[in-house]
This record gives structure tokens, C-alpha cells and sequence, in this order.
């Protein structure tokens, strides 16, 4: 095994293999078992909200959309609000300056090792450990949305649960975290196409975190089903049909935007190949592949340079930009730039569903560990899917239009069935607290329907006679689906 290289010294793709197999695809700890004999894995959550305030009132012209809030500054901003409560509970944040010495606030660490930070266009987000059963998780997640509700409230401020930002364009959003990094990927991004900015500036998404499992045949069992599973999921839980105060004419926008934003860096890499050798070092080499062969974004030790020439990670390693050569920290920045739909982090960063409405926002949990965590599920979706494993790219495409193709609906349907089953084979402090009967509510109004959010959304505007989607009517859908639970 090659010696690991120093933090400064220039990274060889010996030595970025070796810290791919020690940090990336790692199975679950040992105690784990230990300590929860009889649960199935642990469960992170990260979920990306939407802050707004209610319109002005229009005399003429119709409704006035939601107005966007100010995430930096001293004075009534989502950073200023959080740092009062962050000095208020003794909490750490992080922060830096910007280009004038303003101070950024990047996040709040909060007292159980989770997090408050901010995408570029000032979404919120709350990051939640790795807890050792999902109702843990979502207790958590629950719990801190809250706290955000009670700060929020007495600014005007709320938090609205969707995939894309329907109401903002990507000048009106700007960057609202305007350091280095964003900044030099907001130059990478825009000379591509607008889909980068408006994955920056608009998206959101609900994001489940999984182990590995404890076995390396279930690692990559579980990779490969998760990489499969991708388009599935992402058609059954569309729900981002209107983009800059219009229809966009397909259910899943978020999708479309993800697709395009880079093709060196999105997608499922190295596929058939686990398929073929279903091994964890079969998973190991495709996504060093797939990361050596992804653009440059910037070279941080040359004040964020943006290679002109589409230089991959590769071609850095046998040339030098401006007198350097990429180091490990160069890598690791690298790796964290990199968004495939399942995203290898020490577990699973699975990627794919857009934020879903409150009242269904862990649904994709339970789907997501009723399929990954129930060996019989886990067998059925494997079954399912495998041979369709060429078609896997196509699917994905299709999936920005939600279950409207046909082939992605009978696939949901099918996959459900598994998850929602599987699911309820979990150990029971996965399946308490609400969260069983809001993927079976999910299932009967949405899937087996052969619908998603969006199309409830749609039927909204349809009823109200515009392609105009305002607060007062998401508040109306969010009252009608937390009906549905009941």
C-alpha cells in the first residue's frame, strides 16, 4: 500500500484510491451491532428549507409572490436571528468575512453534533447526526424545525418545503453567501449552462443519510440498489413544477436542474461494473473513476482559479496550474464538489428527492430504510431493477416529469410495495411515532394514483385558474395533505 500523502505534497491516484478506501465506503461500527442487536442501521437526515415572507398586499396586477429573505447582515437577516440565538443558548457557530470584511455566518452548531447552515441562495438547513434509529432522527429534525418556526415567526418569516423556489428568480436570489468557494463555483457554473446557478440559488432537497451495514457484500448490495433506485425515487417524490413564477411543464424541475448542472460530476457512476462484481473494491475503483475523470472546479491555493479548459482531476495530477499540483486537501475539496445521486460520504448521501412538504417529509426516510434496511425488500428491489440497469440513465431522464411515463410508474408502484412493506418489518422504533402512517398516506394518495406532490400542485393552480402558485395556496395543500394522515 503506498505511503498516504502529506496534506501539501502532490496526490498520486495510488494515494486517492487509498483515501477513498479509508474514508469513503466504510462499513457500519462494529458496536453498532453491539449496542442495538436488534435495529437495522443508522439514520441521518438533512432537509433544505425555503425562508420567505408573506406579500405585500397588491392593489392591482394579482397576487404578489412571497418576498426573499436577506440571509446575511446585522439587522433582521436569517444570520443575524441565529446568532442571537446561538450567543443566547452559548452555542459554537462558524463564520468568515466576506471580500468588504462583512461577516458570513456559514452555520450553528447546535448541542447534539447537528447543525443550522445555508445553501448560496440563503436556504436553511438543518443537518442531523447519525442517529441509531430513524425516530430518533426525526424527533431531532422535528424538534429544530420548530425552534426555526418560534425564531422566524416574530420576523414574518416562514419556512416553505419545496423542491425548487417557485417564486424567485436566480438575479433576485443572488449569492447570499458570497465567500470564496461559492463564488468561484458560481463562475464554473455559468459557463456551462443556468443549471448550476440554479442548483445554488433554487434547489432543495430532503436528503437521507444510511449506512453501509456491518458486511462488505451488503455495502455494495446496497450501493448498487441505491444507484438503481435513483430515478424511482426521484419520479415518485416530484415535487418542483413551477420556477420563476411559472409552469416549468414537467413535475420534477429539481430534477432537470440536477441533471444539467455538470455531466462530469452528476449521474450514477460506475454501475455496471459494481453489478457486474457486486464487491466493495468494484466500488472503491468506479468512483475514483468517476472523481479523477470530473472537471476542476477552482485550485484553491491560487485565490480560487477557475481553469479555462476543462481540465479534469486526472490531467492536474500530471500538470501543474499556476505552479501547483493538487494535494489531498485538494482532493478532498474535490470530492466534495462532486454530485452524483448517491453520494459515498462513509455512507450512503442519498440524493435524488426533492424537499417534500412538511406534512410528508419523512416519507422518504421510511421509504428509503424500508428498502436498503429489509434484507427481503433489499432482495426485491435488487430483482426488480437489475435488469433494467441500462435503461437507468434514460429513467433518470424521464424522471423530471414525475410518474407521468408510464414505465416509471408501474416501477413505483412496485417499488413502493417494497418499501412500504419493508418498512414495517423494521424494528419498531423505526416505524413509531407517525412515521409508518405518513409513507402508507403518501402511498395511497400519491403513488398508487400515479401521482406526486406536484401534481397536486398543479390541480391547485388548475382550480385557482393561473400558473401562478402563492403562499395562501401552499398553506391550503400543506392543511389538505396533513388531512390525509388523520
Amino acid at each position: 500500500m503506498p505511503a498516504a500523502a502529506g496534506h501539501n505534497s502532490p496526490l498520486t491516484r495510488a494515494e486517492a484510491r487509498e483515501f477513498l478506501d479509508a474514508n469513503t465506503f466504510k462499513l457500519r461500527p462494529a458496536d453498532y451491532g453491539q449496542k442495538y442487536p436488534k435495529w437495522q442501521g443508522s439514520v441521518g437526515l438533512e432537509i433544505e428549507m425555503l425562508p420567505v415572507t408573506p406579500p405585500a398586499p397588491q392593489t392591482s396586477g394579482g397576487p404578489g409572490h412571497p418576498g426573499h429573505v436577506t440571509l446575511q447582515g446585522r439587522h433582521g437577516s436569517i444570520a443575524a436571528i441565529l446568532r442571537a440565538y446561538a450567543a443566547d443558548r452559548k452555542l459554537a457557530i462558524e463564520d468568515t468575512e466576506d471580500d468588504h470584511g462583512n461577516p458570513l455566518l456559514l452555520r450553528v452548531l447546535l448541542d447534539d453534533n447537528d447543525n443550522f447552515s445555508f445553501e448560496p441562495g440563503g436556504q436553511v438547513e438543518f443537518s442531523s447526526k447519525p442517529y441509531p434509529c430513524l425516530s430518533d432522527a426525526v424527533k431531532r429534525m422535528r424538534t429544530m424545525q420548530g425552534v426555526l418556526d418560534g425564531l422566524f415567526a416574530p420576523h414574518g418569516i416562514e419556512l416553505t418545503q419545496v423542491g425548487i423556489n417557485p417564486w424567485h428568480t436566480i438575479p433576485e436570489i443572488g449569492l447570499q453567501m458570497p465567500k470564496g468557494r461559492y463564488r468561484a463555483m458560481d463562475r464554473y457554473f455559468s459557463r456551462i449552462g443556468p443549471y448550476g446557478q440554479r442548483m445554488m440559488r433554487q434547489t432543495c432537497t430532503v436528503q437521507v443519510n444510511l449506512d453501509f451495514g456491518p458486511t462488505e457484500q451488503t455495502l455494495a448490495r446496497r450501493y448498487l440498489a441505491s444507484m438503481l433506485l435513483a430515478p424511482i425515487a426521484a419520479a415518485t417524490f416530484a415535487h418542483s413544477p413551477v420556477v420563476d413564477r411559472r409552469l416549468a411543464g414537467i413535475r420534477g424541475f429539481r430534477t432537470r436542474v440536477w441533471r444539467h448542472v455538470d455531466p462530469t460530476r452528476t449521474g450514477l457512476p460506475g454501475l455496471e461494473r459494481v453489478a457486474r462484481e457486486l464487491s466493495r473494491a468494484a466500488c472503491i475503483d468506479t468512483y475514483l473513476d468517476f472523481a479523477m475523470a470530473a472537471r476542476v472546479v477552482f485550485v484553491t491555493a491560487h485565490d480560487y482559479h477557475v481553469p479555462e479548459d476543462g481540465l479534469t482531476f486526472e490531467a492536474w495530477t500530471a500538470k501543474e496550474v499556476h505552479g501547483h499540483k493538487p494535494t489531498l486537501d485538494d482532493f478532498k475539496t474535490h470530492m466534495s464538489l462532486l454530485f452524483p445521486e448517491v453520494r459515498p460520504r462513509g455512507f450512503l448521501e442519498l440524493r435524488s428527492i426533492d424537499c417534500q412538504p412538511r406534512a410528508f417529509q419523512t416519507a422518504p426516510a421510511a421509504y428509503m430504510t424500508g428498502l436498503l434496511y429489509d434484507d427481503k425488500a433489499l432482495d426485491g428491489l435488487i430483482e426488480l431493477l437489475l435488469p433494467l440497469r441500462a435503461d437507468v440513465p434514460h429513467l433518470l431522464n424521464a424522471a423530471e416529469n414525475g410518474l407521468v411515463p408510464s414505465q416509471l410508474r408501474e416501477l413505483a408502484k412496485k417499488v413502493m410495495a417494497l418499501a412500504d412493506d419493508g418498512f414495517n418489518r423494521l424494528a419498531p422504533c423505526f416505524v413509531e411515532g407517525g412515521t409508518a402512517r405518513e409513507l402508507a398516506a403518501f402511498r395511497a394518495h400519491f403513488t398508487e394514483r400515479g401521482r406526486t406532490p406536484a401534481d397536486d400542485i398543479l390541480d391547485r393552480l388548475t382550480q385557482d385558474g393561473t400558473p401562478y402558485l402563492d403562499l395562501g395556496g401552499l398553506r391550503a395543500l400543506e392543511e389538505k395533505w396533513e388531512a390525509l394522515k388523520r
